[in-house]
């Protein structure tokens, strides 16, 4: 198993260890409901997005099949007033697990018709192989399968061919959550991490590199930049979203939707604050990158409704 992969096992672990050794492997369904994946995701524009995906547990009709609404938000904590419903996960009777929805960004699927795109298939054997129509990495192969303990409970880990990526019964990815699929692949880039796994607010997957299992959508490189930019209203539904600094040292905003497209950019001349026009824009969430003449960054996000 990769080393910088490890798994939080809860609270007294070794006082069980000997009814552990004695434990039945028994399968672990796709979480329904409580469930959050913390991911990161490196664009194309090579900064940084921190992004949380979950499943609440409620109920949608896509295409008249039943899925779990599935959100995304930025914050540390899910608020229904910064997130957005971006499709549904399902798991069918055959330990197959399907999305349905938008793209988000580059290297996420989207699938608005017939029975979704196929994320994870746990039913596979070692030797399987997976159609994987549109990657240069071609199909994926199961190269094993190997059982461990997460929490209380055994589970499959499913190693493939691309060495990057594991399967983890009841969880996913370990590039994220919407990151490889089988039909219509999303893996062909290492461009993102599944940060860590919780269900039920306890954590079963945290990657060691990591220290912080919702790490703060300002990325590594913007922390040069301390600007403390304000963005307001946010959420937004007029016409103007105002971008506020302390100094005059931004020369650059650059606006992006989440699939890591540029679709707005406004220089700023000697002033501390600069009012973006949003009446064109499509409702949802959206990225910002303010830069400042040393050509340092800083990134954050908000909403138009």
């Amino acid at each position: 198993m990769n080393q910088k992969i490890t798994y939080y096992i809860v609270i007294g672990l070794l006082l069980f260890t000997s009814n552990l050794q004695a434990q039945e492997y028994q399968y672990v369904p796709f979480p329904d409901s409580g469930a959050v994946w913390s991911e990161m995701y490196t664009s194309e524009e090579t900064f940084v997005v921190y992004e949380r995906f979950t499943v609440t547990g409620e109920d949608t009709l896509i295409n008249n099949i039943q899925y779990k609404k599935l959100y995304i938000y930025f914050d540390k904590t899910f608020n229904k007033d910064y997130t957005r419903c971006v499709g549904g996960i399902r798991e069918d009777e055959q330990k197959k697990v399907y999305y349905n929805g938008e793209g988000v960004h580059s290297f996420k699927p989207s699938n608005n018709e017939g029975s979704g795109v196929l994320l994870f298939d746990f039913s596979v054997s070692v030797g399987d192989t997976i159609k994987n129509g549109n990657s240069s990495h071609g199909d994926i192969i199961i190269e094993d399968i190997d059982t461990i303990q997460v929490g209380q409970t055994l589970r499959k880990v499913y190693q493939l061919n691309q060495p990057w990526v594991k399967w983890i019964e009841g969880i996913g990815s370990t590039k994220g959550l919407l990151f490889t699929s089988g039909d219509l692949p999303t893996g062909g880039a290492a461009n993102g991490d599944l940060i860590c796994f919780l269900q039920n607010d306890s954590v079963l997957y945290h990657d060691e590199y990591y220290n912080d299992c919702f790490p703060s959508t300002v990325s590594v490189e913007s922390e040069k930049l301390k600007h403390n930019i304000t963005v307001y209203p946010n959420p937004t539904s007029g016409n103007t979203v105002r971008f506020e600094w302390g100094n005059s040292e931004i020369e650059n905003i650059e606006v992006f939707n989440l699939l890591g497209e540029l679709v707005g950019s406004t220089t700023v001349t000697a002033k501390s604050f600069v009012d973006y026009p949003t009446n064109k824009m499509q409702p949802g969430i959206y990225v910002y990158k303010a830069i400042d003449k040393n050509g340092f960054y800083q990134i954050g996000r908000f909403v138009v409704e």
